[in-house]
C-alpha cells in the first residue's frame, strides 16, 4: 500500500521563520548599537566606574522594558494576522460539520486573501471551494430526496421497507392509508404489522438475498381481508453489494379478484340460463319429429307452444345481456328533456295485456313534467319496475307509480303490493341472475337481469336505486336521478 506523502507548509514555515529571524537580528543589533552607545559616552563623561555601573543597569533596565514592550506589540500584531484566517477556518469547518446550507460564504476579496501569511489563502480557497461543493451536493440530495418521496407517495401500490433487524425504513401514504400506520416507529418489528407467516418468511428470505412473489389477504385498516400480490426485494449498498434491507410492493388484487369471480359467476349462470330453454327446445323438437314421422298429430300444438316460449325466453335472455353488455361498455347515454307522462304510458301500454290478465289497477301520481334523460333507457326502468311488480302483486291488488320531486333531483317510485323480500336477500337482489324464487321466476318468463340493468341505468344517469321492503307489506322500488333540470307540475289526484 502506497502512502500519501505528507504536505509540510514550505511557505508558511518560511514566513514565519524570517520574520522572527529578522526580529530578533534587528533586536540584538539595536540593543547592542544601543548599550555600545551608553557605555562609550557614560566612560567618557566620568571616572567613577561605580557610578557609570549604576547608570548602566538603569539603562539596560529601561532598554529591556522599551524592548520588551514592542516585542508584545509585534507579537501582537504578528498573532493577530495568523489568528485571523484560522478563525475564519475555524467558523467554515463548523458550518461544514453542521451541513448549514442557509449560511453564505464569508466575503473576502482577492486582496486580502493574497494579503494572508504562507498556505492559509490555499487552505480557505479549498475550504471554500468544498464549502460550495458540499452545500451544491446536499441540495441536489434535498431535491432528489423529495423528488423521490413526491414518486413513491404518488404510487397507488403500497411500498413498505425494512432493515436488517426488520423494522420499518420508510413506507408510502397509500401503505399507511391500508394499513392505518401513520408513524414508521409506531411498529417495532415486521411482525408487529403482519401477522401472516408467508409475509414475514418473505421478507426474511429477501433479506438474505432472494427476491420473493406471492399472493396473500391480509387485514387492512378497514378490518376487511384485501387480496394482494406482494413483490419483495433486497436492497444492497451501491459500492459493496452488502444487504442492508429489503422492500416490498403491495399491489392490491382484491378488484380483479372480484371481477374474476363475477365472471366465473356469470359464465355458469348464463350456461345455465342457456341450457335449459335450449334442451327443453331440443327435447320437444325431437318428440315432434318422431310423432310427425309416426303421423301423430295430437300433441304437436303443445308441443309447438312449449317450444316458442322457449324460444321468446331465449330471445328475453339474450336481448337483456346485449342491453347490459351495451351499459357496461360505457356508452354515452342521449340526454333529452323526457316527459314523465309519455314514458309512463307507453311503459304502461306495452305491459297492458299482462295487467289485464291479472285483473291489477296501476295507480300513476305524477309531479313531474320532464327531466333530462335518456327517454329509451328510462322506459326500460319503468318496464323492468312495473313487469316485477305486476308479477308479484296478487290478482286484483294494486300497483302504485310515482314520480316525485325532491330538490334537483327526480324520484321514481315503484310498489307493488306482494309477500315483500326477506333481509337476507336484499344485499344481492340487483346481481345478476340472482333470484329469491328461482322457479317461480322461470315459470313467469324471468331472466334474472332485469334488476341489474336497472342498476346500471340508473348509475349511467349519475343516480342510484334502492330497495324498501318487509315480508307481508310489499315491495318499493325507487330510482333517484340526481340533479336533472325539471319542470314540476301541480300533483294529480
Amino acid at each position: 500500500m502506497i502512502r500519501p506523502r505528507r504536505y509540510f507548509p514550505w511557505k508558511l514555515f518560511r514566513q514565519v521563520f524570517v520574520s522572527h529571524f529578522l526580529f530578533v537580528v534587528v533586536t540584538l543589533v539595536l540593543t547592542g548599537f544601543s548599550l555600545r552607545y551608553f557605555l562609550y559616552t557614560e566612560l567618557l563623561r566620568s571616572n567613577d566606574v561605580t557610578k557609570t555601573l549604576g547608570r548602566f543597569d538603569s539603562y539596560l533596565t529601561s532598554l529591556f522594558a522599551t524592548v520588551l514592550v514592542f516585542s508584545c506589540l509585534y507579537l501582537i500584531f504578528t498573532s493577530r494576522a495568523y489568528a485571523r484566517p484560522l478563525g475564519r477556518l475555524i467558523q467554515r469547518a463548523r458550518e461544514l460539520r453542521r451541513l448549514d446550507i442557509e449560511v453564505n460564504d464569508i466575503d473576502i476579496t482577492t486582496e486580502e486573501l493574497l494579503e494572508e501569511p504562507g498556505e492559509w489563502s490555499d487552505l480557505e480557497r479549498a475550504l471554500n471551494r468544498i464549502h460550495r461543493d458540499l452545500r451544491a451536493r446536499t441540495e441536489d440530495l434535498s431535491r432528489e430526496r423529495e423528488e423521490l418521496s413526491a414518486l413513491i407517495g404518488a404510487v397507488s401500490d403500497a411500498i413498505l421497507a425494512i432493515s436488517e433487524d426488520e423494522t420499518p425504513l420508510f413506507f408510502n401514504s397509500q401503505f399507511a392509508m391500508v394499513f392505518g400506520t401513520d408513524d414508521r416507529h409506531e411498529a417495532r418489528s415486521l411482525t408487529d404489522l403482519f401477522r401472516t407467516p408467508d409475509v414475514v418468511q418473505a421478507y426474511r428470505q429477501a433479506l438474505k438475498g432472494d427476491r420473493q412473489s406471492l399472493s396473500a389477504t391480509l387485514r387492512t385498516k378497514t378490518a376487511r381481508p384485501r387480496h394482494f400480490s406482494l413483490s419483495v426485494a433486497p436492497l444492497k449498498e451501491a459500492d459493496s453489494g452488502e444487504i442492508f434491507g429489503a422492500v416490498g410492493i403491495f399491489h392490491d388484487v382484491t378488484e380483479l379478484k372480484q371481477a374474476e369471480q363475477i365472471r366465473i359467476e356469470f359464465v355458469g349462470n348464463a350456461s345455465h340460463e342457456l341450457r335449459t330453454p335450449i334442451t327443453s327446445i331440443k327435447g320437444y323438437v325431437e318428440t315432434l319429429k318422431q310423432d310427425i314421422q309416426a303421423k301423430n298429430y295430437e300433441a304437436a300444438e303443445q308441443f309447438i307452444g312449449i317450444i316458442s316460449r322457449n324460444v321468446d325466453r331465449l330471445t328475453f335472455l339474450v336481448n337483456d345481456l346485449l342491453d347490459l353488455s351495451a351499459l357496461e361498455s360505457g356508452g354515452e347515454l342521449k340526454k333529452v328533456q323526457v316527459s314523465t307522462q309519455e314514458v309512463t304510458e307507453a311503459a304502461l301500454k306495452q305491459l297492458e295485456t299482462r295487467r289485464a290478465s291479472r285483473k291489477q289497477t296501476i295507480d300513476v301520481r305524477d309531479q313531474v313534467r320532464s327531466f333530462m334523460a335518456d327517454p329509451q333507457r328510462v322506459e326500460q326502468v319503468l318496464l323492468n319496475l312495473i313487469d316485477n311488480a305486476i308479477k308479484y302483486t296478487p290478482e286484483g291488488r294494486l300497483v302504485d307509480v310515482s314520480w316525485e320531486i325532491a330538490g334537483d333531483d327526480v324520484i321514481l317510485r315503484v310498489k307493488d303490493n306482494g309477500a315483500g323480500i326477506a333481509l337476507e336477500h336484499q344485499p344481492r337482489l340487483f346481481e345478476r341472475f340472482y333470484r329469491v324464487d328461482a322457479g317461480r321466476s322461470r315459470d313467469q318468463g324471468g331472466t334474472g337481469l332485469g334488476l341489474a340493468i336497472v342498476k346500471h341505468i340508473m348509475i349511467k344517469h349519475g343516480g342510484s336505486i334502492r330497495l324498501e321492503s318487509r315480508p307481508g307489506s310489499g315491495s318499493e322500488f325507487i330510482c333517484t336521478f340526481s340533479h336533472a333540470r325539471i319542470a314540476s307540475q301541480p300533483s294529480l289526484s
